[in-house]
């Protein structure tokens, strides 16, 4: 979703978090992140990736299934 937002004080902010120095109206779009995208972003900065995960267990990795699970447990319990 885009957002048109104020310049107050010579800072624009969103409710998502991202804040900005402005002069004038600022456009904004907001990516949401999911619980499944944090525990992914997580485990991929620790060097835990679907390819790393196949490697080593042989099998095709279900990962984004597991992602998506939990982006929808998320938003049920009011994260992302």
């Amino acid at each position: 979703m885009i957002r048109q937002l104020e310049c107050r004080y010579g800072i624009a902010s969103c409710p998502c978090g991202f804040s900005m120095p402005c002069s004038g109206t600022v456009y904004h779009q907001c990516i949401r992140r999911g619980l499944g995208d944090l525990v992914a972003a997580g485990l991929a900065a620790v060097g835990i990736t679907p390819e790393r995960v196949s490697a080593v267990t042989g099998k095709p990795c279900k990962c984004k299934q597991r992602q998506q699970t939990l982006n929808e447990i998320g938003r049920s319990i009011g994260i992302g």
